[in-house]
C-alpha cells in the first residue's frame, strides 16, 4: 500500500556561512538547481554577497526545524507550502 509523502516548501534568510548540516538535519535540498541559487548557498568567501542577506529557498520531506535554523542566524521567514505526493 503506498503511503502519503509531503514535499515541504519554505524559505530562510540569513547572511554569512550557510549552515550545510541542516540541509541534512532536516533532510532538505535546494529547490532549485540554478547556478545562481548554487552561488547563494555558497559564495566566494570574498564575495561582496557573503555579507548580504541571502533568501534560500529549499524542499524537505518534513516540516522545518524553525528554531534550530534561527540558531544558526538563517530563520525560516517563509513557509511556501506543502505538495503531496504518493510514495
Amino acid at each position: 500500500m503506498a503511503r502519503l509523502v509531503y514535499i515541504h516548501r519554505f524559505v530562510v534568510e540569513g547572511t554569512g556561512e550557510f549552515p550545510f548540516d541542516m540541509l541534512r538535519s532536516d533532510q532538505c535540498w535546494p529547490a532549485s538547481n540554478a547556478g545562481d541559487n548554487i552561488q547563494k548557498l555558497a559564495p566566494h568567501h570574498r564575495s561582496e554577497m557573503l555579507r548580504t542577506k541571502r533568501q534560500i529557498t529549499l524542499c524537505s520531506i518534513s516540516e522545518p526545524t524553525e528554531g534550530r535554523w534561527a540558531s544558526f542566524q538563517w530563520p525560516v521567514v517563509k513557509v511556501e507550502g506543502k505538495t503531496k505526493l504518493n510514495d
